[in-house]
């Protein structure tokens, strides 16, 4: 016995740990990890992650067309352009709510729910102030620098706190979106899928990228910025296990450039903001793109590569690995289950989906005159509020001229009539 243990031990010398018995703590491990089904693959994710934003936003349609979204909106913000700017960052909440739900019914997906909710370590309100902050640092050294450079110029428009607080909300709204999409579904199942973690990281930063392909003033320096956040964001997941920091982080960036400055966000600018930009003195520069903001300019991609290179560094000097693995338990009790519920329940809802997208197409197609028609009376029903009052201005304005053209007369006749006399 004691030869055969000898033996062992010079084949581990000369092989390596490669030739360890299964089952011993140095064997060799695949790159797939047992836990991960096949629905878990980066192209079927990276699927799975765009239908569950196309659902969010179905979502947020149905429930935005059922309240009386427009009366509550208007006596709250009381003007038209900024309550359709604030709903096009609120309308995201349906994310949220799909998210929550897929959790929940997939059972297989429940320890996504550990790295989305409270945990004490990662996900709490130091992190969210972190979080916060180094968004507003990060986008605020960029737009300070094209203040001095002078490539922007910015004037002081107005604060109005109600505005701000509710601007605020919104951002978070959308921004965490986002990231609850990439940096928790996204991430998550690309982690128990393969052990390599700079997959998950850098396959969801390629998807976050891609997902902002079609902004408007999108330039090649942008896309770059986009996939940079993205990493920084995934780092902040695999090494402090915080969604919140990524998703206060984002949006801290995202509201200082757009609501505080008044600058382009993803090529789109706010209609309310702190400060306004003068358009017509902005110009290309180090750290601004006229047509998409800081995160078109190369200076932005430097300070976020600055930023991650510090991060990498500050891992390494303090020897930190990831702070959780949502997946290590599942990964010590499974063979390798491809959650056949989950794919079948997903194809039946992409079947329905794609048979009421055709035969919404073909209906439509064949009835024009149709949909005219609903067209014309949704915005006769988003008027009708209006038409009363211009009405009830217009009966005013022709009484009071009825009343003005009546008193000319009475007194063009009395004229009259006193110089008939007078003549007599």
């Amino acid at each position: 016995m004691e030869n055969d243990k000898e033996i062992m031990e010079e084949m581990r010398e000369e092989t390596g740990p490669a030739m360890d018995p299964p089952g011993g703590g140095q064997a060799k491990k695949s790159f797939i990890r047992p836990c991960g089904g096949w629905s878990d693959m980066f192209l079927i994710a990276a699927l799975l992650s765009f239908l569950l934003i196309e659902f969010g936003g179905v979502i947020s349609n149905i429930i935005l067309g059922l309240l009386p979204t427009l009366e509550f909106g208007m006596r709250l913000v009381g003007d038209k352009d900024i309550l359709t700017f604030l709903l096009m960052y609120f309308e995201f909440f349906g994310i949220w709510i799909i998210f929550i739900v897929v959790v929940l019914l997939f059972k297989n997906n429940r320890p996504m729910w550990k790295a989305f909710f409270y945990n004490g370590h990662g996900n709490n309100i130091r992190s969210i102030l972190i979080g916060f902050l180094l968004g507003f640092a990060m986008n605020g050294f960029c737009v300070l620098m094209s203040c001095l450079q002078g490539d922007i110029k910015l004037s002081f428009y107005a604060f109005d706190p109600k505005l701000f607080f509710l601007f605020l909300f919104c951002v978070m709204i959308q921004s965490g979106a986002e990231e609850i999409v990439d940096r928790c579904y996204l991430y998550q199942k690309l982690r128990r899928r393969y052990r390599w973690p700079v997959i998950a990281v850098l396959v969801n930063a390629l998807i976050f990228m891609a997902l902002h392909l079609l902004n408007p003033g999108v330039t090649t320096l942008a896309l770059a910025q986009i996939f940079l956040f993205g990493v920084l964001a995934s780092l902040m997941i695999y090494y402090f296990d915080s969604l919140w920091a990524a998703i206060w982080m984002h949006t801290g960036w995202n509201f200082t450039q757009s609501i505080i400055f008044g600058l382009p966000n993803s090529g789109i600018v706010s209609k309310y903001s702190v400060f306004k930009l003068e358009a017509a003195s902005a110009r290309d520069g180090i750290f601004y793109n006229t047509g998409f903001g800081v995160e078109g300019s190369p200076g932005a991609n430097a300070v976020l590569g600055a930023v991650i290179v510090f991060l990498l560094i500050f891992v390494f000097v303090t020897k930190r690995g990831e702070k959780k693995d949502h997946w290590a338990e599942l990964e010590a009790a499974e063979t390798g289950k491809n959650h056949i519920w989950e794919a079948v329940i997903l194809a039946v809802v992409i079947a329905a989906v794609a048979a009421g997208s055709i035969f919404i197409s073909y209906w439509a197609r064949n009835n024009q005159e149709a949909v005219e028609q609903i067209m014309e009376a949704v915005e006769s029903s988003m008027n009708e509020e209006e038409a009363p009052e211009d009405g009830a201005q217009e009966a005013e304005t022709a009484a009071a001229s009825t009343e003005a053209s009546t008193a000319a007369d009475t007194a063009a006749a009395a004229a009259t009539a006193s110089d008939a006399s007078t003549g007599q």
